[in-house]
């Protein structure tokens, strides 16, 4: 049974057909990746799993339990985390406090029977052991606003992860990172597959290739395939509309 599948969804705007009965699921430890060319209906695939937008018909279930009609901190409290486009860091703060407020957001009952400084060194604890994780151990007392863009995407992949979640949404995270930091955040995906799986929303095709056990397109908001790397390499439809090269021409 797969850790999350998403069951003929469909979201229409107006007359706009956004996402056509769209089936996906996720392994747990898998990283599967979701592509397609811009108006394809990814934004909408994945408001749709994060509860930003009610689905028309179909259902979202997450390791048993069936999120379609829940609001989103509810989602989050079973298990889905999102890192957007666009970082939610508090740029005025500093690491520390940035992963603090996320920590404590997340804490629930975990430390209510300890002492309140037994209950303030463990959540310390456990945001040193975050910024550890995505290698920001170095700038925990920096503002947030003033990291390099890498590192602010780094921080915000940790304050995702402050919720322990079983599946993990990355919306575009190599977006504006030059080779150096696409390779670091490639390398603390690669790395948190034991943690968590992962659905990958990324333009990077490199990346992608890189870390995806699976890859689904998504076209017309119709998913077009849904294989491993060499198999979307070589199918030809994927080649015209998303990688930009021609199919070969049958004789």
């Amino acid at each position: 049974m797969s850790l999350f599948k998403a069951e003929g969804l469909v979201k229409r705007f107006g007359g706009l057909l956004a996402t056509d009965h769209v089936d996906l699921a996720v392994e747990a430890g898998e990283v599967h990746a979701l592509i397609g060319p811009n108006g394809a209906g990814k934004s909408t695939l994945v408001n749709l799993i994060s509860g930003l937008l009610p689905a028309d018909a179909g259902r979202i279930v997450l390791d048993g339990t069936e999120l379609t009609r829940l609001a989103p901190h509810q989602r989050s409290r079973h298990g889905l985390a999102r890192c957007f486009q666009i970082t939610s860091v508090f740029r005025n703060d500093s690491v520390r406090d940035n992963l603090l407020l996320a920590v404590q957001a997340h804490a629930g009952s975990s430390f209510r029977c300890l002492a309140r400084r037994d209950a303030e060194h463990a959540l310390q604890r456990r945001a040193e052991a975050l910024a550890q994780r995505v290698g920001l151990a170095e700038v925990l007392e920096r503002n947030a606003g003033t990291l390099p863009h890498g590192v602010q995407k780094r921080l915000d992949v940790a304050l995702a992860l402050a919720s322990a979640p079983k599946l993990l949404l990355l919306d575009e995270p190599m977006a504006g990172m030059g080779p150096e930091d696409s390779q670091q955040m490639v390398a603390l995906i690669r790395s948190l597959r034991s943690e968590t799986a992962i659905l990958l929303i990324e333009h990077d095709m490199d990346a992608v290739f890189q870390l995806a056990d699976r890859i689904s397109v998504l076209v017309g908001g119709k998913v077009l395939t849904s294989r491993d790397a060499a198999h979307v390499k070589g199918h030809p439809e994927v080649q015209s509309v998303y990688l930009g090269t021609e199919a070969p021409s049958c004789r």
